[in-house]
C-alpha cells in the first residue's frame, strides 16, 4: 500500500536525513549481527543455513546459546529488509 504525503522542503530534507541516519545506524547493525553469525559458525563448524535447519528440526536441544544464534540470524534478516525498505525510499 502507497501513501503520499505532502510536506515543504523543509520537512521533505528531515525525513530524508532521518531516513539515512536509520540507514546508517541499520549498516552498522548489520555489521554487527554477521561478525556474530561467522563467530557463531566457527565456534560450531556448520554454517547458520545448516544451524537453522538443525534447530528448526529440534535436534539441537534447548541450549541458550541456540536461541541466541537464532535471535543473530533473525535480527541479520530484519536488518537487511529494513535496509530494502530504506533504499527503496531514500
Amino acid at each position: 500500500m502507497a501513501t503520499t504525503l505532502k510536506m515543504d522542503k523543509n520537512d521533505a530534507l528531515i525525513v530524508k536525513e532521518s531516513l539515512e541516519l536509520d540507514r546508517n545506524i541499520m549498516k552498522l547493525s548489520l555489521l554487527e549481527y554477521r561478525k556474530k553469525l561467522k563467530d557463531f559458525e566457527k565456534k560450531h563448524k556448520m554454517t547458520t543455513k545448516a544451524f537453522l535447519q538443525k534447530f528448526n528440526a529440534g535436534t539441537l536441544g534447548d541450549d541458550g546459546e541456540w536461541f541466541d544464534w537464532l535471535f543473530a540470524s533473525k535480527a541479520c534478516e530484519h536488518v537487511k529488509d529494513r535496509l530494502h525498505r530504506i533504499a527503496a525510499i531514500v
